[in-house]
Order: structure tokens, then C-alpha cells, then sequence
């Protein structure tokens, strides 16, 4: 999943690094919510950067009034995920499994278990984010770089001169996790870090 942000780029890039060591082949997938009036910009831009780099690409865009809120654009999300890998699965025929990699780090891990720490949710729920897990027969879900901060992804970037599409939705302090990010980022990051 390739969302143009600072973790996906860092994700995109270690990997592609990595692919001739380990005969990997990687295809890209965006998704393009609509949220603001750049989105179809940035997915133009974001082929244009894959290609350049030899990087098989595609994305689906999304209806913005039937992803209205975070849930919904998550499912949506993994669910247009999974019909891409399914189509992988079946146009190559293989037997090999597939790995749907996202750029989720430790930042999002703290981030979530105050998420759901104020939700009154149950033990389970604030267990850390799965850095595995398998999503249907062959497809599983990787989280690669949760050992990695989102000061990390942004240092990392910042020194390779890798370019980044910053989605404005990210400010938009009506979303409870972009309040949580901002208003708490350098609290969480400093008093949870011995929960992760």
C-alpha cells in the first residue's frame, strides 16, 4: 500500500533497494481517496516516480461521500488491496505467497493504543499492531519498518533526497488521530516507547 507520505516512501525505497539481493518482484498500489482537490495530482505523480524507477504501478480512486470517515477508507482500502493481489494470484498463477507491505511505524503503534485506550477498549485491544498477519489464503499483510519512528522515515528521506506527496488531510485535526499525532506526538513518543 503506497500512500506518498514519508513511511511509504522510506518503506518503497529500503525494499526496492533490496529486490536483486532477494529476487523480489515489487508492484506498487495507491489509493486515492479524494479527500482534497491534489489527490488525482499526486497519483499522477506518484506513477510518474514508479515508472522512472522501473517500479510496476496502479491505484483505484474512490468514491470521497462512500469513505467519509477513517473506517471506511481503511476498509476500503484493504479491500481493493486484496482484489490486487488476488488478480496477481491468478494472472501469474502463482504459488508463491504474496506480501502486502504498509509503511506503519512506531509512531502509529503509540498512536493507536491511545486510540484505543480512550475508546475503553480491552486488553487486546491495546496490544501493539500485528507486524504479520495473514489476510486471505497466500496474502498475507507486513508491517516492515514498525521498529522505525516517523522522525525516523522523515530523517531518512530528508538524507536520501527522496521525494514526498504530504496528503493535507494529515492536518486536519477533525480526524482523532491527527489530533492525537499532533497535539501528543513528542509525549507519546517518549513516555509509551517501553510499551513497543
Amino acid at each position: 500500500m503506497f500512500r506518498g507520505g514519508q513511511d511509504s516512501m522510506a518503506l518503497l525505497t529500503l525494499i526496492n533497494d533490496l529486490k536483486k539481493l532477494h529476487n523480489w518482484s515489487i508492484s506498487v498500489w495507491h489509493g486515492d481517496h479524494q479527500w482534497h482537490e491534489k489527490s488525482s495530482l499526486y497519483a499522477l505523480e506518484l506513477k510518474d516516480y514508479c515508472e522512472d524507477k522501473n517500479i510496476s504501478f496502479s491505484f483505484d480512486q474512490a468514491n470521497k461521500e462512500s469513505i467519509s470517515s477513517e473506517e471506511k477508507a481503511r476498509e476500503w482500502r484493504y479491500k481493493k488491496l486484496c482484489e490486487r493481489a488476488k488478480n496477481l494470484l491468478n494472472t501469474n498463477q502463482q504459488k508463491n505467497n504474496i506480501y502486502l507491505l504498509t509503511g506503519h511505524t512506531s509512531s502509529d503503534n503509540a498512536e493507536t493504543f491511545i486510540l484505543n485506550l480512550s475508546r475503553g477498549s480491552n486488553f487486546a485491544g491495546l496490544s501493539n499492531i500485528e507486524s504479520k498477519r495473514l489476510i486471505e489464503n497466500q496474502i498475507f499483510l507486513i508491517r516492515p519498518i514498525l521498529i522505525f519512528s516517523r522522525e525516523d522515515t522523515k530523517q531518512f528521506c530528508n538524507d536520501m533526497k527522496i521525494p514526498v506527496w504530504e496528503d493535507p488531510t494529515n492536518s486536519d485535526l477533525k480526524s482523532k488521530r491527527n489530533l492525537v499525532r499532533k497535539k501528543n506526538s513528542s509525549y507519546l513518543r517518549i513516555h509509551l516507547s517501553w510499551l513497543f
